[in-house]
């Protein structure tokens, strides 16, 4: 089966892909092109799993104009388009591009061969009439970054050339995805850069940037420095700037950002344990499958190795930091640059004490960006290594993308419901009590952080209750967030405008959850009649011991108090098993770490669950498994002397590998110690 290193599209999105491949070509034909088995072309048709993975894949299957491109739920247009890696985001997430841009010839041809049909990719964009650009909801645009980043700039700088806007062949670029914008006015836009664009020429460069979006063109921008590292394992930071037509609440501190270093180059180096996927559209053109190997050619001659080592050297004896960078399958690269052609220095893969480091191969650097392994690689590895080398990161656009569609609306959708910016005055003219604090607190732990935003249903039922508007709701909530750990820890840091208040219910809420979850589920039931009738029992393990005689309030508090846990641990954990991956919620459980029937004080404490699939669960729950107090998984010796298919297979592959932490109430180190002392079956005394 390929393997895909990125989150990949929505799961919608991939099934009508797959309704449409199969009207023109059978279950067989698409098993060899995603090189997969056919039985799992089966398992799609009858739905019994989603092909979310291979959506790009099956997209390249389909005729050249999509049968459902109408309902797209937006479309949006590429320039600068490079091989693409900023549409695919939104293309995964349903889009529809109506125009492309891009003037290498390499950078179209592998363009096309990844996006056939549709449309002609369009050359040089500054000769293109703004009224010839087909009407758009979003504008893409990684506008050339050459002229403002570190090594642009040293380089313009070393021979005598003007850089910035004074560039004349690429820094006013920018003045042209400027003059689309204008002449176009979408509901938004994404410009990608290199980070170095907010602090070049001492920062006025940007500031005509900024000035430009807002005060020429009227719209409101958000732009955050992200590093490719929290998706990828690459050191990359860039600059996205993301803009609105209307106001919106849209607040990059509701990006999910994944702990750095947690993605490794193991994860993209080619497997030669037999792992490795045999991609049709590559064949042994990097790795040699029958060999298990890397191709030779992409190990260092010894001539230049040694000139490396060489060049090191004399730099370090100068007192400078230049140099190759040697890394391995525990790494974090540095940051894949445009000269990688040439030696591969800044990224050459250690191969043993007797043999030369080598390069990554093509296939590996588009790993390395983000692209899954169906993306196609049709130029020579010279041309490849600098596309690559200019291409967004896919998953950080992609994470950047679903945030930004949440104030998207499609041009067929004019009966959604607008953002509206809230008074200026409403935290004035109608202070929060604390009821109202409470409740707001009281859904901030059971929504995923991303979906903490004025059109989030559920956030606009409550602000109707509450008689506030769903951005004054959400504005709250996320004020809230800036007093989570888990949230600032991470670099975030909510809307910073926590009040007293705010703190107050914060801290009551964590001296006693029970008390708190039960409170504000009723006093929600008593402003809106319906809201508790929709709870479900995960399972009896809240109920009594004996509740055959317990009145039909106590059974009712305690479902509300199941129901907030799960809710809680799920969305902190967006929906997945920590430990397998698995989102079938039907599967999930919130699971305790400190039994309830052992510490009630924290039975309803969101940092004392963990989601894990039902096997993973029953695992835990009887001492089978465990964790370190870093948070890697610790198996059993009882179950390592299984031999069995299933423990062999699908348990002790865990071992030592780190849980996917979520992104609020990070587990108790205290709960996890106690679970390891008490649960553990390794350390129970007989």
């Amino acid at each position: 089966m390929a393997t895909v290193f990125h989150t990949g599209p929505d799961r919608d999105v991939a099934a009508r892909y797959l309704a449409a491949a199969l009207k023109t070509h059978k279950q067989a034909e698409i098993a060899r092109h995603l090189g997969v088995d056919a039985r799992t072309v089966r398992r799609w048709t009858v739905e019994q799993s989603v092909p979310a993975h291979y959506a790009f894949g099956l997209q390249r299957l389909l005729p050249l104009e999509l049968p459902f491109a109408d309902d797209a739920p937006f479309t949006f247009i590429d320039l600068f388009a490079g091989i693409g890696g900023i549409r695919m985001a939104f293309e995964g997430l349903g889009g529809h591009c109506v125009f492309t841009s891009e003037w290498d010839s390499y950078a179209q041809k592998t363009y096309a061969d990844n996006y056939p049909g549709g449309h002609q990719i369009n050359g040089d964009i500054t000769q293109m009439d703004a009224t010839d650009i087909p009407d758009h909801d979003v504008l893409l645009a990684g506008f050339p970054c050459q002229p403002f980043s570190i090594a642009g700039v040293s380089k313009k700088n070393a021979l005598g050339k003007a850089h910035g806007f004074a560039c004349e062949t690429q820094g006013t670029l920018f003045f042209d995805v400027a003059r689309i914008i204008e002449a176009k006015r979408p509901r938004a836009f994404l410009l990608e850069n290199v980070k170095n664009l907010v602090s070049h020429d001492k920062g006025r460069t940007f500031d005509v940037i900024r000035r430009t979006l807002t005060k020429d063109l009227g719209y409101h921008i958000h732009y955050r420095v992200i590093d490719g590292a929290h998706f990828v394992p690459q050191h990359r930071e860039r600059i996205l700037i993301v803009g609105f037509r209307e106001p919106t609440n849209f607040d990059f501190d509701a990006l999910p950002l994944p702990a750095k270093g947690r993605r490794t180059l193991r994860e993209i180096l080619h497997k030669t344990d037999g792992r490795e996927p045999l991609l049709p559209w590559d064949g042994d053109r990097f790795f040699n499958h029958a060999g298990q190997r890397v191709d030779p050619k992409y190990t260092l001659t010894d001539k230049l190795w040694a000139y490396l080592q060489g060049y090191a050297a004399k730099h370090r004896a100068k007192g400078n930091g230049f140099g190759f960078g040697l890394v391995t399958p525990d790494s974090v690269t540095r940051t894949l640059s445009a000269r990688y052609y040439k030696d591969g220095s800044e990224i050459l893969v250690y191969q043993g004490e007797n043999a030369n480091p080598r390069r990554l191969t093509p296939r590996e650097c588009a790993r390395l960006m983000g692209f899954p392994d169906t993306f196609r690689i049709p130029v020579s590895d010279t041309r490849a290594y600098k596309l690559f080398s200019q291409a967004a990161v896919v998953p950080m656009i992609e994470a950047t993308a679903k945030l930004m569609t949440s104030f998207i609306s499609s041009k067929n959708s004019a009966n959604m419901v607008a953002t509206v910016p809230p008074p200026k005055d409403i935290m004035v003219t109608r202070l929060w009590t604390k009821e109202q604090v409470k409740l707001a607190f009281h859904l901030y732990c059971q929504l995923p952080y991303g979906r903490i935003h004025g059109r989030n249903p559920e956030i606009v039922a409550l602000a109707k209750v509450l008689g506030r508007t769903s951005d004054a709701v959400a504005m709250k909530m996320l004020n809230i967030a800036s007093l989570d750990p888990a949230i600032t820890s991470t670099g975030r840091a909510g809307l910073g405008n926590a009040s007293a208040l705010d703190r107050e219910v914060w801290d009551e809420f964590h001296a006693d959850w029970e008390r708190l979850a039960v409170e504000c589920q009723l006093l929600r039931q008593q402003l809106d009649q319906n809201v508790v009738e929709d709870l479900e029992l995960e399972s009896d393990e809240l109920l009594p011991e004996d509740f055959t005689g317990e009145t039909r309030q106590v059974l009712t508090t305690q479902r509300i108090k199941q129901h907030f846990f799960r809710r809680a641990v799920l969305s902190s954990y967006r929906g997945r098993c920590c430990m397998s991956g698995l989102s079938e919620p039907r599967l999930l459980v919130a699971s305790h770490i400190v039994p309830w029937s052992k510490d009630k004080v924290n039975r309803l404490n969101p940092s004392n669950g963990l989601c894990l699939s039902a096997i993973h669960d029953r695992a835990f729950d009887k001492g089978l498994i465990t964790l370190s107090d870093d948070f890697k998984i610790v198996i059993s010796e009882e179950l390592k002397q299984r031999d069995e298919i299933f423990v062999r297979e699908v348990l002790l592959p865990l071992d030592g590998i780190s849980i996917e932490l979520p992104e609020r109430f990070t587990p108790s180190i205290e709960f996890i110690s106690r679970h390891r002392a008490n649960i553990f079956v390794d350390n129970r005394t007989a």
